[in-house]
């Protein structure tokens, strides 16, 4: 339960949408703002008793996680895969400065070096 399948005009792909995943996440952002369930209600424009339902891994539609991100701040990526983007973002965006300043023989060891790192059991 609380699995959806989506299937795509060019194939069929599995595509799954854990809720009570979605609920831990806004408990837990909740929390870390020191955020009631009636509170986060009342700023996401929404009744106490769904909100609370949502968080207990209800079903919910996209007009209501975007109302449950904005008063959360943070991104649907968080919400639906656990992932803060921004910081992605930022990281990559750092390394790719990094590389950008690289010569051709310097970002060869570089890649080498991440290759040889991604395999090691650290």
């Amino acid at each position: 339960m609380g699995k959806l399948i989506v299937s795509f005009e060019s194939g069929y792909k599995k595509m799954s949408i854990d809720y009570k995943q979605i609920g831990k996440r806004i408990a837990k952002r909740r929390d870390v703002l020191d955020m009631t369930q009636a509170e986060l209600a009342e700023k996401a424009n929404l009744s106490a008793t769904y909100t609370g339902n949502v968080e207990r891994g209800s079903k919910c539609s996209i007009e209501t996680l975007v109302k449950l991100c904005a008063a959360l701040d943070v991104t649907p990526d968080y919400l639906l895969l656990g992932v803060d983007k921004e910081y992605r973002s930022d990281s990559l965006d750092d390394v790719k400065d990094a590389l950008f300043r690289c010569d051709a023989k310097k970002k060869v060891v570089i890649k080498g070096f991440i290759q040889w790192y991604a395999d090691q059991n650290v």
